[in-house]
């Protein structure tokens, strides 16, 4: 299956291009090109790939949590992209994308959120290497995790943040320094695509987890 795949819910925002088992990606280190900069990795990607647009079968894209101004970055070109070329899109979890990244079988993926917050989550890998949510997506405070029972790994910028979720049961281990990627959104994509999972252009839109944010829209 040929995929796109966008991913701007954190600062270092990129963009794959799968293609069956091989998977190209590019990434954006300067959140303020964030808007151009995406459209700019995706021409010089495809270029890379030796393919057009009309190539792809579905665009995936991060839907959030995450960043309120990246999330939007990405619905809107996978939205764009994929009406004009008649796609199907595919939206996946941040921070699925993100546990994605990590290591080990059991994790906890948490994103600083502001607000003395974070997005958090619990998954785990299945025999296929592809992680599954454990319980729902949350927002709140760092004392609001319910960490899992035993060994675990801890995924994400909330670790680097908030140096109290550091600390319980004995075994775990921590990756602050990884962040969601397109690479990882584009290998969970078609897993979703499977199950039925895709949406039309018009029905993608990002989860915010934050009511006050969700409102303002």
């Amino acid at each position: 299956m040929k995929i796109l795949a966008i991913e701007t819910a954190t600062p270092i925002a990129s963009v794959a291009i799968k293609m069956g088992d091989h998977i190209l990606e590019r990434r954006l280190q300067d959140p303020a090109a964030r808007a151009e900069g995406v459209l700019d990795l995706l021409r010089d990607l495809l270029a890379e790939a030796g393919v057009g647009l009309d190539a792809m079968e579905a665009i995936a894209f991060g839907r959030g949590p995450g960043s309120f101004t990246g999330l939007r970055v990405a619905a809107a070109v996978a939205q764009g992209l994929a009406y004009a070329k008649g796609l199907a899109v595919i939206p996946v979890s941040s921070l699925a994308a993100l546990a994605q990244e990590a290591t080990g079988i059991e994790i906890l993926a948490a994103m600083d959120a502001r607000r003395d917050e974070i997005y958090y989550g619990l998954f785990r890998r299945s025999k296929e290497g592809l992680v599954e949510a454990v319980g729902p997506e949350r927002l709140g405070p760092p004392s609001s995790i319910q960490r899992p029972e035993g060994a675990y790994v801890g995924v994400g910028s909330g670790f680097d943040h908030y140096p109290e979720l550091r600390g319980g049961s004995c075994g775990m281990s921590y990756e602050p320094h990884r962040v969601p990627s397109a690479r990882s959104v584009a290998v969970l994509a078609e897993a979703v695509y499977r199950r039925g999972g895709w949406v039309t252009p018009m029905q993608a839109l990002p989860v915010y987890l934050r009511d006050d944010v969700a409102k303002a829209r």
